[in-house]
Parts: structure tokens; C-alpha cells; sequence
């Protein structure tokens, strides 16, 4: 029997295994890009998607570390912290009627837009908006109560936060710095702000799927680092007589391009105190100040408040009057360069103090046309060696730079640095300007200090060298670094750089210096009375211009330098441009204050100022046996055994030569008066004579020296006074000079 056919459903038919072979392909190939899906997610993706989740699971809040304080030298406070608070909130855990109450609550206790809440409270997303930052604790507490009082410690916070606060206000202001949001901005602030900043902490909580706080377990707290602390060499009694002094030198001469000032040890290179005029409220930095009051009214009338240009013009004003004119701006030094040129003749042997100079009031120079004239146009005439310095001779110098030689020279130029930065610990030190060689006429030029550019403290610490015995140090401005715990992880060591000259020529040149200021140099409104100060003044030009900068450089006690002052007023426009009367006179007065101050004796001599004791109880052989001590006369009227009362007071200084007291023996006795007479005019010895006979005590400050008057009394012609009151002259000589 012949077998049967298969029956057509027992076999596959061609359409049917091509459609199964379909299907089991797209079901493969859908597996494998699942598979390799999973695989990129869960493997080459994990990180990214477990930090994702992490992020929706924890939220931070930071932590602010206490910046490091900064100490005068004497351990006072010129930069530290206060707290204050942040306010912020967290949308995400509020509910939607408490969005408005927010707003509303906090716009009226911290003075923000309500608006600008509003927006902040409907970002659902977020943990932390902050609504104020640096809010006081008055405020703060406001916050407080607000919170409690609507139930809202689950969307309102409050944390600490340290804020930066500057004690002194204005005092050595471009030279602290200020900070900003990212920390230090100018100045110490900024050069030490990876040494100030610390460490920032922060707490890392966790919350469910939910949005619920996680157990306290699941809570991290990352403590904050406070910064480390700084020492500078700053000392806050020299940096008050400085700024008081620049100022009124300034405000005197009508500084129109700012005015600046350093104080420092010539021997280290500690810098005590460093100013420029007009200085700024640290903790305001962003208000204009007066000085530039005028510049921004214009910008207003040109452009309109509110402007682009406007506040264009504003930022650069700012920017102004933040820069530290005595390390960022360069100048030509003028005849203060002229303690260089003929430190390097004597040093290199091409003149001796015998040697003799004649000057018409000119030079001429090989290469130039025309004649270079000595700021006394109708000349010196026959000077010494020392009468050149004090006198400050141009000719003589030029004479002197031809000996010298053009290479001799730049070398010297370079060794007293002026053709480097300092290497101060400030950032925008400018570098000098200068030809890399020099012709002929460039060694004229430069011999009196015109023609090349240097900063104050690039000539104040070159200077320094001849004062020091010839040693070039580096400045700075930091002694100590202190952690949080107060101690010293750091300390800075006087560097000297390198010798310059001997020490016999230093005393030389210094000599020659200090007996151009006591006798008739032209430094004379330097001197300070009962110290032998050296110095010497400059006027230079100021670029093409008709623009001056007056500056005069000195450092006392002449025979063991111990501080040395710079100050420099930049295109004075009142009265004399010299720097003799526009920078000199105020020299003297800060180290008047500052040589007394550092503990300095003053040189005993007929001028030395005496302060006079408190006798008033004493025995009258007590006083008396004192003021012979002192070297000062007196007279008792009574005859009481006791001293009931004394003229001048206690405390009151007078000159050893002059000085007398009157001693007060007997009750009902009535001090003495007499008129004090006008001396503003007179000689010093014309002065001083008027008021001994009207019988005042004379103090003198100020210049000394033939040509010198009396610029001002303490006491106005006419007043009445004990006699025997202290009646102070202020001498000057009037005849400007380089």
C-alpha cells in the first residue's frame, strides 16, 4: 500500500521558517542593545547616575572659615573678623501657602526685594537660596522670632559667617587690601590670600526617597580651617604720623596726581609704614572719595549716572584709588638720584672732597646742541665736592658722571637696583624704566636723576644702602606667619642682596648729607631739632610737561641710621614746586614724631627739647635739683618750701639752651601774664629773642640754618598767657631749591 503524503501542517512551509528566523532576530538584536544598554548604564555610566541619585539624596551646607587676622608689629589688630550671619531658605521643604509668607516676612525685616524672594521661594528644586549675606546680630535675631513665629525652622535658616573688619579704617589702606567674594583683592589681602583664606567646612545631610531627613547617622560634619595669621612690620603710631603728614603735604601744595610716603628701618628693610594720598575706607573700598569727588561729577554731567560710560569712568577712579602709588607707579627721582652719583665717585676713586667745581648755571654735553642747565640758573660758582651735594649742582654732577664713565656708571645703577624690583611682598611692583646703555647725553641726564623711571620704594630702599653702610636689603612687609593656635609656622630674615659701596664711602656721602641739613644745605627744612638727620630733596619733571614731583628722601640719626623716610607729592600746583618746601618740611615733621617714638635719644646739645616733670608737691630742693639735671634755668617766686604750682606745665617740652620754669611757692599767688608778641616773619634768633624778653619759652621746629623764618607760631600775636608758657616756631626756608 503506498505510504501517505505528509500532511501540509505537519511541515514548515518556506514563508513560515523565513518569518520565524525574522522574529528571532529582532528578538536577539533587542536583547543585545537591552543588554549593552544595562551595560553602558550600569557599568560605564555608574558613577554618573550614582552621583545623580547622591545629589537628590544629600544636600550640603557651607561652612565659612575665619580669614587669618593681620597684626601690626606690635600685636594690634589691623585686619580681623566679626561675625555676622547668612539668611537662606529652603524651597524645597515649603509648602505652597508659605512661599508668600516668606517673601513678605523677610523682604520687611532684611530690606531685599520681595519679588526677588518670591522667585527664589518657587524654585521647588533647591535647599539653599541665599536671601542676605553679612546680616547683623540685631537682625538676625528678628529672623529668629519671624521663624518662630510662623512655624517656618523647616524652610528658614540662619548660619554664621565671618566678616571681614579693618579696625583703623583708612590707616596703610593700599597696603592692607580689601577682600572681595573670592577673598583677597589688593594689597596683604591678596598677596597672602592662599596663607589668610583657611579651609571652608561644610554639613552633608541625607533624605529619604521621600524628601524626609535621613537618621542623624546619616549626617557629616566637615569642620572649617580657620587661615592662618600674619605679623607685618607695620606699626600703627608710624602709620598714623605718616598718613597725618603726607596729607597735609598734599592738601598744602595742591597734589593733583595723589602723593605718597614709606617710613623703614635702613638697616633690614622692615617697612614701619607705607601711604599714598588720598587714602580709602577699607571697609567701604567701593565709596569715591573726596579727592576724586570732582571726576565723578563730570562723569555724571557727561555721560549721565547709571550710564555704561559712567560706570566706566567710576571703575577706572576705583581703580585708581586703589593703586599703592609708592610700589605700582614709577617717576623720575630728580636730584634725590644725586646721593648716587657721587656715592660712586668717591667710591671708584674719580674725586675726592678736595676736589673743586665751577659752576655758570650750565654744562655742555658732548652729543647734545644745546646747554643742560643747573636748576640755579645763574650758577653756584666755585663749589667743594660736599658743597655740590648740598647744594644740588647739576653741572657738578654731570662733570662727576663724566669721570664715572658710561659703563662704570649703569653698572653702579644696576648694583644700587635701581634697575629691578625691590622683590617687596606686595603684588604690582612696576619695574624701572631705563635705557639698557647709555650715551653721553643719558649719563648727563641721569647723574641728577632725570631721563629714567623708578618707584618710591625702588629709591627709598636704593637709598637706604648708603645709609646702612652700603649693604642693598630687600623690603618687606610680613615678619611671621601664625596657624589658627597663635603659632609660628614662619618667619622672614632681613635679606641683603648684595654691597654697593663700602661703609667709608656711606659715612662719607652720609656725612656730607647731614651737615648740608644742620647747616646751609638745601635739605635744610629736614632738620629735626635735638637729631642729626641726612637728606636730600628732588624736583624732577614729569614727562613733556610743565608737571613737577617734589620728594625728598631722609634717614636719622645721620651717624647711625635707624629709620629712613621718602615722601614724594606728585605735581604740587600751590605756592613752590620744589621738593626743599613741598616734601622736606614734612619729612622732618614724621620723624620729629617717629625718632622720639622708637625710643631714639635725641643728641645732647643746645637744642635738645626737654620735656619738663610734674613738680607741683614736691619740695622746692627737689625741683630745683631736677631742673639743673635738665639744664634748664628757673625762677621761684615766694617763699614757700614747697611747689604749689609751675609754669609751663607738666608735660610741656622747651628747649635745654632756653628753657626756664617758674615755680609757684606761696597760695593766692597769681601766675604772671604778658601779651604773646607776632613773630611769624622773624629769624629764628630774632624770634627767639622777642619771645625770651616778653618771657615765653621757645620751642623751635622745623628748618634750621641761615635764610630760615618763622613760618608759624603756636599761639597768635596778642594772646595773653602765663608767663613762662611755651610758645612753638615753626622755621622754613622760603628760597625753593632742588
Amino acid at each position: 500500500m503506498r505510504e501517505k503524503p505528509l500532511s501540509l501542517l505537519g511541515r514548515a512551509s518556506r514563508t513560515m521558517r523565513v518569518r520565524s528566523l525574522a522574529v528571532v532576530s529582532v528578538a536577539t538584536f533587542a536583547a543585545a542593545l537591552l543588554a549593552g544598554r544595562l551595560f553602558y548604564l550600569q557599568i560605564l555610566q555608574n558613577e554618573h547616575y550614582q552621583s545623580l541619585v547622591i545629589e537628590q539624596m544629600v544636600y550640603e551646607i557651607p561652612l565659612t572659615a575665619n580669614r587669618g587676622v593681620i597684626y601690626d608689629r606690635n600685636g594690634t589688630v589691623i585686619a580681623g573678623n566679626y561675625t555676622t550671619e547668612r539668611v537662606f531658605i529652603s524651597p524645597f521643604d515649603m509648602e505652597e501657602e508659605e512661599r508668600e509668607v516668606v517673601a513678605r516676612g523677610l523682604s520687611e525685616i532684611l530690606g531685599v526685594d520681595h519679588d526677588e524672594i518670591l522667585k527664589k521661594a518657587k524654585k521647588v528644586n533647591r535647599k539653599d537660596e541665599t536671601i542676605k549675606k553679612n546680616v547683623e546680630k540685631e537682625t538676625a535675631d528678628k529672623v529668629r522670632a519671624f521663624i518662630l513665629e510662623h512655624d517656618l525652622a523647616h524652610c528658614v535658616h540662619l548660619v554664621e559667617t565671618a566678616s571681614r573688619l579693618y579696625p583703623y579704617g583708612t590707616l596703610a589702606s593700599h597696603v592692607i587690601g580689601f577682600c572681595g567674594t573670592d577673598g583677597g583683592l589688593y594689597g596683604l589681602e591678596y598677596q597672602y590670600d592662599d596663607v589668610l583664606a583657611g579651609t571652608p567646612g561644610k554639613i552633608v545631610s541625607a533624605q529619604n526617597g521621600k524628601g524626609s531627613d535621613m537618621p542623624y547617622q546619616y549626617e557629616q560634619y566637615v569642620d572649617a580651617k580657620d587661615g592662618s595669621s600674619l605679623v607685618t612690620t607695620l606699626d600703627v603710631k608710624i602709620q598714623s604720623y605718616l598718613e597725618k603728614y603726607l596729607e597735609q603735604a598734599a592738601v598744602e601744595s595742591g597734589a593733583k596726581s595723589r602723593a605718597a610716603g614709606i617710613v623703614m628701618n635702613p638697616q633690614t628693610g622692615a617697612v614701619y609704614a607705607m601711604a599714598t594720598y588720598p587714602a580709602f575706607d577699607l571697609n567701604a573700598p567701593y565709596s569715591v572719595v573726596a579727592y576724586y569727588q570732582n571726576e565723578v561729577d563730570s562723569l555724571a554731567s557727561r555721560y549721565g549716572v547709571g550710564t555704561t560710560d559712567y560706570q566706566s569712568g567710576l571703575s577706572a577712579i576705583l581703580l585708581k584709588t586703589w593703586n599703592n602709588k609708592a610700589v605700582t607707579e614709577t617717576y623720575e627721582p630728580g636730584s634725590t638720584a644725586k646721593v648716587f652719583t657721587t656715592s660712586m665717585a668717591i667710591e671708584e676713586g674719580v674725586a675726592t672732597l678736595a676736589d673743586r667745581f665751577y659752576c655758570p648755571g650750565y654744562h655742555r654735553v658732548e652729543g647734545w646742541s644745546g646747554l643742560i642747565h643747573c636748576h640755579k640758573r645763574t650758577g653756584h660758582g666755585s663749589l667743594s665736592f660736599a658743597e655740590a651735594l648740598q647744594q644740588s649742582c647739576n653741572p657738578a654732577m654731570m662733570m662727576l658722571a663724566e669721570r664715572i664713565g658710561t659703563d662704570r656708571f649703569l653698572s653702579y645703577f644696576k648694583s644700587f637696583g635701581l634697575a629691578e624690583k625691590t622683590g617687596i611682598d606686595l603684588p604690582g611692583e612696576a619695574s624701572s624704566i631705563y635705557a639698557s646703555s647709555l650715551t653721553s647725553v643719558d649719563l648727563a641726564v641721569y647723574s641728577f636723576g632725570q631721563r629714567f623711571n623708578v618707584t618710591a620704594l625702588s629709591q627709598i630702599t636704593a637709598v637706604a644702602a648708603v645709609a646702612n653702610g652700603g649693604n642693598l636689603v630687600t623690603p618687606y612687609l610680613v615678619s611671621e606667619v601664625r596657624d589658627a593656635d597663635g603659632h609660628t609656622i614662619a618667619s622672614y630674615e632681613p635679606v641683603i642682596r648684595r654691597q654697593v659701596i663700602s661703609a667709608e664711602t656711606a659715612r662719607t656721602i652720609s656725612t656730607i648729607l647731614a651737615d648740608g641739613v644742620s647747616g646751609d644745605g638745601g635739605a635744610k627744612n629736614a632738620k629735626v631739632y635735638g637729631y642729626r638727620v641726612a637728606a636730600k630733596t628732588g624736583t624732577s619733571e614729569k614727562g613733556t610737561g610743565s608737571g613737577r614731583i617734589a620728594s625728598t628722601v631722609a634717614f636719622a640719626p645721620a651717624d647711625d641710621p635707624q629709620v629712613i623716610c621718602l615722601i614724594l607729592v606728585d605735581e604740587p600746583t600751590i605756592g613752590s614746586i620744589y621738593g626743599s618746601t613741598v616734601a622736606a618740611p614734612y619729612v622732618s615733621k614724621i620723624l620729629s614724631e617717629v625718632l622720639p617714638y622708637l625710643g631714639i635719644e635725641p643728641d645732647v646739645s643746645d637744642e635738645k627739647p626737654v620735656e619738663i616733670e610734674n613738680f607741683r608737691g614736691s619740695s622746692l630742693d627737689y625741683a630745683a635739683s631736677r631742673l639743673k639735671a635738665l639744664g634748664l634755668s628757673y625762677e621761684v617766686i615766694g617763699s614757700g618750701s614747697s611747689v604749689l604750682t609751675q609754669v609751663p606745665v607738666a608735660g610741656s617740652t622747651v628747649t635745654a639752651k632756653s628753657g626756664k620754669v617758674l615755680l609757684y611757692t606761696e597760695s593766692g599767688e597769681s601766675p604772671r601774664t604778658a601779651a604773646v608778641p607776632r613773630v611769624v616773619g622773624m629769624t629764628a634768633q630774632s624770634a627767639n629773642e622777642a619771645l625770651i624778653a616778653a618771657g615765653f619759652n621757645v620751642r623751635l621746629t622745623g628748618a634750621g640754618g641761615l635764610g630760615t623764618t618763622v613760618l608759624s607760631q603756636s599761639v597768635p600775636a596778642g594772646t595773653v598767657l602765663d608767663i613762662g608758657s611755651v610758645v612753638t616756631i615753626e622755621m622754613r626756608d622760603m628760597n625753593g631749591t632742588d
